[in-house]
């Protein structure tokens, strides 16, 4: 069976910016512990946990955990996924010990090719409870990602990556959560494969929360991760489910197409 195990470390400011008049500015460090491991050829379960570290005035989630997800490779431009995530949050402009319970359903999908720019895409649908409320709100995040080989190299060489991802909420909740507009990612990265198995993913992440009594929420955080595959037995998938920014647990012998 195939396991592939990537490790994402994000580096980012220790300092804040200054906040503007209505916008509140973060630093963060950002972390992500991914697994992948098959249990038949078309079946993978995942785990994955993401730690991140903040300065005091940052809005953010310190650790996430993400039991299982399973996922079926219906074919290799298409995996379908569902599970759960708990996320312990954090910040100065927070309610203390909050804390939430995500059920998530997801499609990761292959749009096309344009010239050597693979583009792929993330929904995902989102059942959320939070701590300090009893309402459960519905969200949906639809992330596209660009990427393309840096180098005459169709794989194995550098590969430049920028994802968005919005974050919409179709209901709301007593706990705080409005329709429409939540967040909003924007990734732009480039992986670096050293071997098969190995690669580094280097990159800046810009997160920007929806505003809450006339001031957003922006965070700011640079990205240095590391990915590795071990015991390529099974085919991985060419998409791979995940919560996170950026390009995560690509083989380097698989073209970004």
């Amino acid at each position: 069976m195939k396991r592939i195990l990537s490790i994402g470390v994000t580096a980012a400011s220790c300092l804040a910016v200054p906040a503007t008049a209505d916008t509140n500015h973060g630093g963060q460090i950002w972390g992500s512990i991914q697994v992948i491991a098959p249990i038949a050829e078309d079946i993978f379960l995942t785990g994955e946990i993401q730690p991140r570290f903040s300065t005091p005035n940052a809005a953010t989630a310190p650790i996430t955990f993400i039991p299982p997800i399973i996922s079926w490779r219906k074919s290799e431009t298409l995996i379908l996924s569902a599970g759960y995530l708990y996320a312990f949050i954090d910040g100065a402009r927070l309610p203390q010990d909050l804390h939430e319970n995500r059920f998530l359903q997801q499609a990761s999908y292959r749009i096309a090719a344009i010239g050597r720019v693979g583009v792929r895409a993330q929904t995902r649908f989102e059942q959320r409870q939070r701590s300090t409320g009893k309402d459960w709100n519905l969200r949906v995040a639809q992330q596209i990602l660009l990427a393309t080989p840096l180098t005459k190299k169709e794989s194995g060489g550098p590969v430049g990556v920028f994802s968005v991802e919005l974050y919409w909420n179709l209901t709301d909740a007593d706990w705080g959560a409005r329709k429409g507009y939540d967040d909003l990612w924007t990734f732009l990265g480039v992986q670096l494969p050293v071997s098969n198995s190995t690669a580094f993913e280097l990159g800046y992440l810009n997160q920007r929360q929806r505003r809450v009594n006339g001031v957003a929420n922006m965070n700011h955080a640079a990205v240095v991760g590391v990915s590795f595959q071990l015991s390529p037995k099974i085919r991985a998938p060419k998409v791979v489910p995940t919560t996170g920014p950026g390009l995560q647990a690509v083989s380097g012998r698989e073209p970004v197409r």
